[in-house]
């Protein structure tokens, strides 16, 4: 996976263990730490060689229901789109489009606690010419 979109990287929970259950059985990121009071997974590396988490925190008064939104490559879309419809994610589809590298795959999916996860990538085989080719009029 490549990037996470989130304000921090730290969402507080009411119900950590569902939360990690969701996280690990349903997103299938990697768990690098798990506490009593917390949890942090893997999201992948950035393009300096970074890797990006997402902590997980136990709390009382949890964090508000945040929209993030998780960018795949194309390669990976497919795979995680049928395990996740698996697990009842939504697939939005843009048609192609003039514009070059807009033809979108959007995967919407409920998180616990009211979290709402989209995964997004383009799909290049999706998008429409980019160079417009104008017929010549034929004067033989």
């Amino acid at each position: 996976m490549q990037r996470l979109s989130l304000d921090r990287a730290v969402l507080q929970v009411r119900d950590l263990d569902a939360m990690v259950r969701f996280c690990f059985d349903v997103l299938a990121l990697p768990l690098l730490l798990r506490t009593s009071n917390g949890a942090t997974f893997e999201l992948g590396t950035d393009e300096r060689g970074h890797t990006q988490i997402l902590m997980l925190l136990a709390a009382n008064d949890p964090s508000p229901p945040r929209r993030m939104t998780l960018e795949v490559s194309d390669t990976e879309f497919p795979t995680t789109c049928d395990h996740l419809r698996r697990h009842g994610a939504t697939l939005f589809e843009s048609e192609g489009s003039s514009a070059p590298g807009c033809a979108w795959r959007v995967l919407h999916c409920r998180m616990p606690e009211g979290h709402h996860l989209q995964v997004i990538t383009i799909d290049p085989r999706r998008c429409a010419l980019s160079n417009l080719r104008f017929a010549t009029p034929d004067h033989s």
